[in-house]
């Protein structure tokens, strides 16, 4: 499913991306989360999304993560509900 904003299309994430993207914030360093990090371009283009729809994704899940909220930093703040249940 996709929706319209902003004059762009934006897939809806499904459960199964919200897991890999998930398992990929687990191993990688806070400061490696960016749309550039070769391995976050590769498993986009294997999810077919963007290098950064990808790592907002998982900033959005830094934003959840007490580790990287005790030690003053922070992620996003979008994290959906969905997020949220993974």
């Amino acid at each position: 499913m996709y929706y319209l904003s902003k004059g762009h299309n934006m897939k809806k994430w499904e459960r199964h991306e919200l897991i890999i993207a998930f398992n990929l914030y687990c191993q990688l360093p806070f400061g490696k989360i960016h749309s550039r990090n070769p391995v976050i371009m590769q498993v986009s283009k294997q999810l077919n999304r963007t290098p950064s729809s990808l790592a907002m994704k998982m900033l959005n899940f830094a934003s959840l993560d007490p580790m990287i909220i005790n030690s003053g930093r922070h992620g996003l703040g979008n994290a959906s509900n969905f997020d949220r249940a993974i």
